[in-house]
């Protein structure tokens, strides 16, 4: 998820000409996201916000949230406040419906609180347009709070990345398509 747009507002401090999607389907989040990305003027960044989870299917799925402790998810934490329903989509199916199908990603910022499997299996299509993916890969996987690095990475090895930067302090990690140049 986009969370409240910290990485857009980073594009913006640096004065990057960019097309940025950002994704999050947290209530209080989106509507950060939104007054954020309305502090566009003057920006050379083409930006849309969407309200919605990815996943490894297009449906409506029930979305546990958590935002005091930043652990929403489509996968149900230990904790959490409420759940209510979203749409969710395959990434390969968000990318269609707005036209950038085919088009190089220069990077996916992967971060589904413990859902990053399912994303990468609706972003299978996908994958090969993508130069790089950071991923948070942290235990926030479901009740047991597993991580998610040995799927994950197993996922994107086989779809012709590689990892070149891990951070185990907080388990993330930044891949590199070793096709795209």
């Amino acid at each position: 998820g986009s969370n409240t747009g910290d990485l857009y507002i980073f594009f913006k401090s640096i004065d990057i000409k960019l097309h940025y999607y950002a994704i999050e389907p947290g209530l209080y989040e989106y509507k950060s996201l939104l007054k954020n990305h309305n502090l566009n003027f003057d920006s050379k960044i083409n930006s849309k916000c969407c309200q919605l989870a990815l996943s490894n299917l297009d449906c409506e799925k029930t979305f546990f949230y958590a935002p005091n402790n930043a652990d929403s998810s489509l996968m149900k934490p230990p904790e959490y406040d409420f759940e209510y329903k979203t749409q969710a989509k395959k990434l390969d199916t968000f990318l269609e419906e707005n036209k950038i199908k085919g088009k190089k990603i220069k990077l996916l910022k992967l971060e589904a609180e413990g859902l990053e499997i399912e994303v990468l299996e609706g972003a299978i299509e996908s994958l090969k347009n993508i130069e790089f993916i950071a991923a948070d890969l942290g235990p926030e996987r479901g009740l047991n709070q597993e991580n998610t690095i040995v799927e994950c990475s197993n996922i994107l090895f086989k779809n012709n990345f590689e990892m070149i930067f891990f951070n185990s302090h907080r388990t993330t990690a930044l891949f590199k398509n070793k096709i795209l140049k």
